[in-house]
């Protein structure tokens, strides 16, 4: 059985992917194809592009359906009280299984002190939260990217470009201040693998997923580059601990099942250890959630 820590859903075509659909009957169609135990589907705020699949909107197409988990989220640079107020009655509720933050796509430093009731909120419901790390697929225009370099230099931070709001040190202080909360850190940070690998060196409650390495079937999707990844996997295995906190997950419908399990196969893994990978490790993330 396998478990996928992180996908996606949308009613829109998928344009230039692998798929033309990946609403939720296609992602039942997936699951069956390729043997897939649970999925868990991210919520998403992106306020710059004015788009994404909210909370209560996601909750209601997975409704009654035990294939699929929820990690709630929430608009942290325009409304941070609003979405906290409702993470809270979701997870009184039982209705999240964790929490997703979008930092980069979303002008935030999730280190700011001002964001850590959220994380004491993940902490009181044993929540744990994946953070977006790594490339952002230039979802915004130009000008908007211009208008986030000068609020960042406002807000004192000194960003070259946008993308440094999702690199692992940011991460890394937040999960020092709650090491009982598990923080994920998606798409293994790519490409900033080596500071991701520090972080974990350093602090036990941080976890990894697989998930979005590349869009399958597009111009990085080549034989070359899935060796190169093949190589970075195996050195955050060989981590103390990091067997047990790398974790399956597509970022579907970016990176497709097959690729992913390609991906798997070729870390030429013990049975054992490829169970962890594939599930064992999203169970023991999850104890409480089905």
């Amino acid at each position: 059985m396998i478990i996928d820590i992180h996908a996606h859903t949308s009613r829109h075509p998928m344009l230039n992917l692998h798929v033309e659909k990946a609403d939720i009957a296609d992602l039942h169609n997936q699951a069956q194809r390729y043997g897939i135990s649970k999925i868990y589907i991210m919520a998403t705020y992106f306020p710059l592009k004015k788009t994404g699949l909210h909370n209560r909107e996601l909750l209601e197409r997975i409704k009654g359906d035990d294939l699929f988990g929820c990690f709630g989220s929430l608009d942290l640079e325009n409304d941070f009280s609003g979405g906290l107020q409702e993470l809270r009655q979701l997870a009184e509720a039982g209705q999240i299984d964790g929490i997703k933050l979008y930092p980069g796509y979303q002008n935030v430093v999730i280190a700011d002190t001002q964001f850590r009731p959220l994380f004491q909120l993940a902490q009181e419901f044993s929540l744990p939260v994946a953070c977006h790390l790594g490339e952002l697929h230039h979802c915004c225009p130009r000008e908007e990217r211009q208008k986030q370099k000068l609020r960042c230099a406002a807000a004192r931070c000194i960003l070259e470009e946008r993308g440094h709001l999702a690199t692992p040190s940011w991460l890394l202080s937040v999960a020092k201040l709650f090491p009982q909360v598990k923080f994920i850190a998606c798409h293994l940070a790519n490409p900033f693998f080596t500071d991701l690998r520090q972080v974990m060196a350093d602090l036990s409650n941080v976890y990894t997923d697989i998930s979005g390495q590349y869009i399958s079937g597009g111009a990085k999707d080549t034989p070359q580059y899935r060796c190169t990844l093949v190589k970075e996997i195996r050195q955050f295995l060989e981590l103390e601990g990091g067997k047990e906190r790398v974790m399956f997950a597509t970022d579907f419908p970016i990176q497709s099942y097959q690729d992913t399990l390609e991906l798997v196969k070729a870390l030429e893994l013990k049975p054992a250890e490829e169970e962890l990978l594939l599930a064992r490790n999203a169970r023991r993330l999850l104890p409480t959630r089905r």
